[in-house]
């Protein structure tokens, strides 16, 4: 088996670079080279990594539980949105923002190919947003807040 091979494997069983060079007697440098090489042929260590750390059935299992607990804080959060003034969009805007950012933070991995579908979703909210506010559009803000959690699982399926 080439070294290019015994790394790859190393790497994908979760070693890092320093410990698998160390290993194979090569210089970080050479692994570095066949990652990128693998790259340029459509194979992502990092994505192989990732996928091969995780069970599809236990991931989808966590996802759920995680999604499920931040729809809850967020219906919380709702909750307390419906006590406050209409006169006061901003802070509304604030909280949904704050639970938006709360999932994507928490969600990001950067393996992980939903990643830029959920960076590309939050700019949109957050202009959507920015623009309501501007405009005065309160049924928009609460629009935005009653179904966020739809929009995002939406956008990032």
């Amino acid at each position: 088996m080439s070294n290019h091979q015994h790394a790859k494997d190393l790497y994908l069983s979760g070693n890092n670079i320093a410990t698998i060079a160390e290993l194979l007697g090569i210089s970080r440098t050479s692994i570095y080279a066949y990652k990128k090489k693998d790259q340029g042929r459509g194979m992502d260590w990092d994505d192989m990594r990732f996928l091969k750390a995780t069970d599809a059935n236990d991931a989808q299992r966590k996802e759920e539980q995680f999604v499920a607990l931040l729809i809850f804080q967020f219906e919380k959060a709702l909750d307390n949105m419906e006590a406050m003034d209409d006169a006061e969009p901003e802070k509304k805007l604030a909280i949904i923002s704050k639970h938006i950012d709360t999932y994507y933070k928490l969600k990001k991995q950067q393996s992980n190919p939903k990643v830029s579908k959920a960076a590309i979703a939050k700019d949109v909210l957050h202009k959507i947003s920015e623009v309501a506010l501007e405009k005065e559009a309160t049924a928009v803000i609460q629009f935005l807040s009653t179904h966020a959690d739809q929009i995002v699982s939406t956008v990032i399926a």
